[in-house]
């Protein structure tokens, strides 16, 4: 099929959710189409992240409506790809192209006037959007894509200076109240269970580290450029989200069979119960720890999940067909 000219726009400073989005699906409609990246000069991070097939542009914090407008005039793409509010806000409606928004956050009407077509990923957004949008709607599921881990667990345990012995719990978002670390932090500080460590990792740590200690009862880490060390490491994971359209980290721990311990929130509950995973209500402290204790007497072993419905070229393909339903219409 004929390649279509793609760019993506996405604003944010920081790395997290959205921007692992866009660096997955640049780096799967490389290998098809010709695709342009927009971002902020200041996130470095992203940058770093992109792959070198992607054009990347980037713009600074004054006058961005005017030099994105500029560079697309310049590409002339089919398609416009917007992630968050503000790049979608941005980007004008035309009729030289497509405007296709992923609605990583809460809808706001304001923010998403230019678009032609939104993307969400679970039941609870596309029936609220459903009543506020004229625009074309759409569902897809996100993916699972983790490279393979760089560190034998036996080492990473060695440089984190753990105890062989310690039974390893683990949970990897931001810390922000948003991803619940709040709730696991005052449940372990309360069971202070021996020969166990929480590892906690994300943007926004260094106010936490205070909780490392000389009996390892938690360790605190910053952002990790390959995730998939720490998944193998961990015994069990632990997602306590408040809140989320999706949850990557969730799926990235079944894909490495982990025993986990989850919240129910709008991004999950479409799916969680097809599998065997244990959930919690986060305000109930008792049921959580009584939880996390179970898991840590009985020791479980890894278990197999079924993730066909996160397949990362069947769902990219799918955002691919999106496009080209809105550039027949």
């Amino acid at each position: 099929m004929k390649k279509l000219k793609i760019i993506h726009v996405i604003l944010s400073k920081g790395f997290a959710g959205s921007e692992k989005y866009v660096v997955d699906l640049t780096s799967y409609q490389n290998k098809n189409h010709l695709v342009y990246v927009i971002i902020l000069n200041k996130n470095k991070k992203l940058k770093n992240s992109l792959e070198n097939k992607s054009k990347i542009y980037e713009v600074g914090s004054f006058f961005k409506k005017y030099n994105i407008k500029k560079i697309i005039n310049k590409i002339k793409p089919q398609i416009v790809h917007t992630h968050l509010g503000e790049a979608a806000k941005l980007v004008q409606k035309s009729s030289e192209y497509k405007t296709v928004a992923t609605m990583h956050m809460n809808y706001k009407n304001k923010d998403y006037r230019n678009s032609d077509a939104i993307i969400v990923s679970n039941n609870t957004q596309y029936k609220e959007i459903k009543k506020k949008y004229s625009g074309e709607l759409f569902k897809s599921y996100l993916w699972v894509k983790l490279p393979k881990p760089e560190i034998s667990k036996k080492k990473l345990i060695k440089s984190l200076n753990l105890p062989k012995k310690n039974f390893i719990f683990g949970s990897i978002g931001r810390f922000h109240p948003q991803k619940g670390f709040d709730v696991l932090i005052e449940c372990f500080k309360e069971m202070n269970l021996d020969d166990c460590t929480l590892i906690l990792i994300g943007n926004g740590h260094e106010k936490y580290k205070f909780l490392e200690t000389k009996n390892n009862n938690f360790k605190i880490i910053g952002h990790v450029k390959n995730v998939s060390n720490y998944f193998n490491l961990f015994d069990v994971g632990l997602f306590f989200s408040r809140w989320e359209t999706f949850g990557y980290s969730l799926v990235e721990a079944m894909q490495f069979n982990l025993p986990i311990i989850s919240s129910q929130h709008i991004g999950n509950k479409d799916w969680l119960n097809k599998f065997k995973i244990i959930k919690v209500n986060l305000n109930n402290k008792k049921q959580i720890k009584n939880s996390i204790k179970k898991l840590f007497k009985s020791r479980p072993m890894k278990k197999k999940y079924d993730l066909k419905m996160f397949d990362y070229k069947k769902n990219c393909d799918a955002i691919t067909s999106i496009y080209r339903e809105l550039l027949v219409k």
